[in-house]
C-alpha cells in the first residue's frame, strides 16, 4: 500500500476513535445513570476528556495502532490491546487527580469510557483492516522475475498487497508456486494485464535487458513500474541486503553533512545529558548500595564497542550479572541469562542499567538514537560475513534505534544480519521527524 493510502487510513482511524471516544464518554453515562444519561454532566465532560483522548492517541502511536501490522498477529494485538487499557487507566487516574476541580466522580465513568473505547476502537480497527485486506482495497502487483525475499510479501503479513502473479522463465520454488500463479508466457500476462496495478521487477531483471525490453514492447505503459528494492524498504521498513552496492551507496546514503543541523542537534544532546546526569548522581549512592548487597564485584561495567568511522570506545552501564566473562567467541547477551543478580533483573526491567551511558553521550561517543554500537570482538566477526556492515559506521551510534523498536536483541549471526537490515533503513531514512517517532516509540520497549 503506497504511504498517500497510509496516511488516508491513520486519519480516518483517528477521526473514528474521536467519535468513539465521546460515545464511549456517553455510554459510560448512560451506563451510571441507568439509561436517564445527565446531558449537563457530558458537556462538562466534553473539553477535559478531549485531552485525555490526545493521551490515548498518543498512547495508540507508541503501540502502534495506527499501523496495518499490529492487526496481523492476535497474539500480540490481544497484548496491545491490554498494555492500552493500563496505561489509559493510569493516565486517566493522574491526569483527574492533577485537575482536582473537575470533580469527575465517581471514577467508574473514567474507568467505564476507556473500557468502552477500548472494545470499540479495536473494533473498529479490525474492520478498517478487513476491509483494507478486500480484494477491492488491495495494491494489485505483477512480479516480473523472482528472488528470495518476495517469500516475505507474499506471506499472509501483508494483506494490503495482492500479488497477481509471477513472470519467469527460471525455476519457482514448490512453496511459492502454490501460493501465487506463476507465468512463463507473456501472452498469457497480456490477457490479465488490465487487473495489475504495478510491475514490480526483481533485481536479477535489470541484466535481463530481452525480458526487459519485452516488458515495456507488449505490456501497458500506463501501469507503475517500480523495482522490487522499493517496494520491500515500503512494506518492511527495512533495506534487503541484495541490493547493496557502491552505486547504491553513492545515490542513497553518501550526501554531506548540514552543519548546522549538527551543532543543534548536538546541543540538545549536551543539554538533556546534563538533566539526566543529574539524575544518575541522585541516584548512584543507591544504586551501587544495592548492587554491592546483592554481589561481589564491580559497580560498573565497562566493555569496548565500535562507533562511528569504526573508532573504538569504552561503554558503561550498571554491572547486571555475577561474572563478567573477559573472553567469549560470541558473546551473546542471551547466552548468560542466569548469570542475571536479581537486582540487575529489576535494572534491566526498569533499563537503569543504561544511565551510565549518558556519561558516553556527554563524551561524543553516543547519540541518544542511532545504530546501537556492537561488541568491538563481534563488529570484526560481522564485517567479514555480512555484506557491507561498516555501512554502520557512518552515523553515530545511540542508546536506541530504529533496529531496537523493531526487531529483539541478535542471539546469532542471521539476526545481526536481520537487524542491520534495519540500520540501514534508518542511515538511509534518518531525519528529525524519524528520530522523534524512534524516541517516543522506544516507551513502548520499556512498557
Amino acid at each position: 500500500m503506497s504511504k498517500e493510502k497510509n496516511r488516508i487510513i491513520a486519519i480516518l482511524i483517528i477521526i473514528g476513535d474521536l467519535f468513539i471516544f465521546y460515545f464511549s464518554l456517553y455510554l459510560a453515562l448512560f451506563l451510571r445513570k441507568a439509561g436517564s444519561p445527565d446531558m449537563e454532566i457530558f458537556n462538562e465532560l466534553r473539553e477535559p476528556f478531549l485531552y485525555l483522548f490526545f493521551i490515548c492517541s498518543f498512547i495508540f502511536f507508541i503501540i502502534d495502532f495506527y499501523e496495518l501490522s499490529s492487526f496481523r498477529k492476535a497474539v500480540s494485538f490481544l497484548r496491545s490491546i491490554f498494555v492500552f487499557f493500563f496505561l489509559a487507566i493510569v493516565s486517566g487516574i493522574v491526569y483527574f487527580y492533577f485537575q482536582p476541580q473537575l470533580e469527575l466522580t465517581p471514577r467508574a465513568i473514567l474507568f467505564l469510557t476507556v473500557f468502552n473505547f477500548t472494545v470499540f476502537s479495536s473494533l473498529w480497527r479490525y474492520i478498517i483492516f478487513r476491509i483494507v485486506g478486500m480484494k477491492n482495497f488491495r495494491r494489485r502487483l505483477f512480479f516480473v522475475g523472482f528472488c528470495e525475499e518476495m517469500r516475505e510479501i507474499l506471506s499472509d503479513d501483508f494483506v494490503e498487497y495482492e500479488i497477481i502473479g509471477i513472470y519467469t522463465k527460471g525455476n519457482i520454488p514448490k512453496d511459492v508456486r502454490e501460493r501465487v500463479d506463476v507465468f512463463d508466457d507473456i501472452a498469457e500476462v497480456k490477457k490479465i494485464a488490465k487487473d495489475i496495478e504495478g510491475l514490480v521487477f526483481a533485481p536479477n531483471i535489470k541484466d535481463d535487458r530481452e525480458t526487459v525490453k519485452m516488458i515495456f514492447s507488449e505490456l501497458p505503459l500506463n501501469m507503475k513500474y517500480m523495482e522490487f528494492f522499493t517496494l520491500y524498504e515500503e512494506a518492511t521498513k527495512k533495506v534487503p541486503l541484495y541490493s547493496l552496492n557502491e552505486w547504491w551507496f553513492l545515490e542513497n546514503i553518501s550526501r554531506p553533512k548540514k552543519r548546522m543541523g549538527e551543532i543543534v542537534n548536538r546541543t540538545a544532546e549536551i543539554f538533556f545529558s546534563l538533566c539526566g546526569l543529574l539524575f544518575l548522581l541522585i541516584i548512584f549512592p543507591v544504586v551501587t548500595a544495592v548492587i554491592k548487597i546483592d554481589s561481589r564485584g564491580t559497580v560498573l561495567y565497562r566493555q569496548e564497542r565500535t562507533g562511528e568511522k569504526g573508532k573504538k570506545f569504552i561503554l558503561y552501564k550498571f554491572r547486571t550479572m555475577r561474572h563478567i566473562p573477559e573472553e567469549e567467541e560470541f558473546p551473546w547477551r542471551e547466552e548468560k541469562k542466569g548469570e542475571v543478580t536479581r537486582i540487575g533483573k529489576a535494572l534491566r526491567i526498569t533499563h537503569f542499567d543504561e544511565l551510565p551511558q549518558i556519561y558516553n553521550i556527554i563524551k561524543g561517543d553516543l547519540g541518544f538514537i542511532g545504530p546501537r554500537p556492537e561488541v568491538t570482538k563481534l563488529a570484526k566477526e560481522f564485517e567479514k560475513k555480512i555484506p557491507f556492515y561498516k555501512l554502520r559506521y557512518l552515523v553515530r551510534p545511540g542508546i536506541t534505534g530504529w533496529a531496537q523498536i523493531n526487531y529483539p536483541a541478535s542471539t546469532s549471526l542471521q539476526e545481526a544480519e536481520e537487524k542491520f537490515r534495519y540500520d540501514l533503513y534508518y542511515i538511509k531514512n534518518r531525519s528529525f521527524f524519524l528520530d522523534i517517532i524512534i524516541l517516543i516509540k522506544t516507551f513502548r520497549t520499556i512498557f
